[in-house]
């Protein structure tokens, strides 16, 4: 891996062991890097969107489209991580946290405006955190859906629905 990092740089391994003390520490840099990036990814497709069910359309498709861009990847962060080891379980739920905590603002953001129930918006933006992962663990894992895009009508009316709005299929899409 480092021999990969250093190649594809054109530096030294000792360059790249001044800046990350192990093995560990790139892994865990490169994946928060990701997790800020996709962040910010979907703030900025979320706040291009107007009203619930586009915002929702475009947090997904944003979800979606990157991992569909890079299945390596995907299968980093989906797969690998979980099992690297108890000391990095710390950092990968903050990261979790992040992610859950820009799904939660619009979510208040829609309580607020009337749109959907009061509720527990933390738990349900872990809950779409959560079922966003396992159908794109699906298709890392499968290859199904081909392409990953098919499941964003129905995966964003799923998760509409699990907040009490109610969405036609055509207006999903």
């Amino acid at each position: 891996m480092v021999d990969d990092i250093v190649k594809a740089s054109g530096t030294s391994k000792g360059a790249v062991y001044f800046y990350f003390e192990s093995k560990e520490q790139i892994f865990l840099s490169l994946v928060e890097d990701f997790a800020t990036s996709l962040a910010r990814e979907i703030q900025a497709a979320v706040q291009r969107a107007r009203g619930l069910v586009a915002q929702v359309e475009a947090a997904v498709a944003t979800l979606v489209r990157i991992f569909q861009a890079d299945r390596d990847l995907a299968k980093i962060v989906l797969v690998d991580w979980p099992s690297v080891g108890s000391e990095f379980q710390g950092r990968r739920i903050a990261l979790k946290a992040m992610l859950v905590e820009v799904l939660r603002g619009y979510l208040d953001r829609a309580v607020e405006d009337s749109k959907i129930a009061a509720q527990d918006t933390e738990t349900a933006a872990y809950v779409w955190i959560g079922a966003i992962g396992e159908v794109v663990l699906r298709w890392v894992n499968t290859g199904k859906p081909d392409p990953l895009e098919e499941v964003l009508a129905p995966l964003t009316q799923l998760l509409l629905l699990s907040v009490g709005f109610a969405v036609s299929p055509a207006a999903s899409r």
